[in-house]
């Protein structure tokens, strides 16, 4: 996928609303398309996010979905299906934590754009600006997931 499809993707996404077009092709810089085959598990809850992972190719990623689903399940059952320009994984990549939660690969497989950590820290560091939109998306996020009693 083109850099600039992938901007434009990106731009769409609430955690990044508002940031100049310079840093998204930053983001889309540190981040890569990766392909999940239907069912397969994308993070498990549990998982370990610091160490070395953090810095391998593999590591420790957040995703936003490109295309297909992903299926979130907590504690054995189903809490949401995500499509595009949703994302998981964030939480973790922020306070360090396990994940929370398990993500699959929906029926039709899924298509996300993963950024890793050390990409994710450094962009922060050097882009201080992605924090606010980010702090009103997740805001946003938590509201709803506390709404809907999770």
């Amino acid at each position: 996928m083109a850099d600039d499809q992938i901007v434009a993707l990106l731009g769409a996404v609430d955690l990044f609303t508002g940031l100049p077009p310079k840093v998204m092709r930053r983001i889309a810089d540190y981040g890569e398309v990766v392909e999940h085959e239907p069912g397969a598990p994308v993070v498990q809850a549990g998982e370990q996010v610091s160490g070395f992972r953090v810095f391998s190719p593999k590591g420790v990623e957040m995703h936003v979905v490109l295309a297909g689903s992903a299926e979130v399940d907590l504690h054995g059952t189903r809490v949401a299906s995500l499509g595009p320009r949703a994302y998981f994984g964030e939480l973790s990549l922020i306070d360090g934590k396990p994940r929370s939660a398990d993500v699959s690969a929906g029926p039709d497989g899924l298509r996300t754009f993963a950024m890793p950590k050390w990409g994710f820290d450094e962009l922060l560091r050097d882009h201080p600006e992605v924090a606010l939109p980010m702090l009103r998306a997740l805001c946003a996020k938590l509201r709803r997931a506390e709404a809907a009693g999770h």
